[in-house]
């Protein structure tokens, strides 16, 4: 994947080729060290699974589901309610972590 790009054709394999925030913009990550350019199919199927959360979260959010969180043991039995709970509870973590780095507060 490449970084900063902004083509629309003719990128890997001639795949049309789309922008794609790392921190999404309605979460504050709107500059340009924050892009990658990647196939419009994945960015779509990205969003489509994995709605707004960043890499870092999304690897946090797949461990706990199918590893177990904190050593603890896997819960079995995901209801999309819970699933929905613990995106939001992982993006919240993130949010405060940043706002602390920016010296900030909640």
């Amino acid at each position: 994947m490449a970084r900063r790009g902004n083509e629309k054709n003719g990128g890997e394999n001639g795949k049309k080729m789309t922008r794609h925030h790392i921190l999404p913009r309605s979460r504050g990550g709107g500059n340009g060290s924050n892009i990658l350019s990647i196939p419009e199919s994945f960015h779509q199927r990205w969003h489509d699974i994995f709605g707004n959360m960043t890499p870092q979260e999304t690897i946090e959010f797949i461990q706990i589901v199918f590893l177990g969180a904190g050593g603890k043991r896997r819960k079995k039995n995901w209801t999309i309610n819970d699933l929905y709970d613990l995106q939001l509870k992982i993006q919240q973590k993130t949010t405060r972590t940043l706002k602390k780095r920016e010296g900030g507060r909640e």
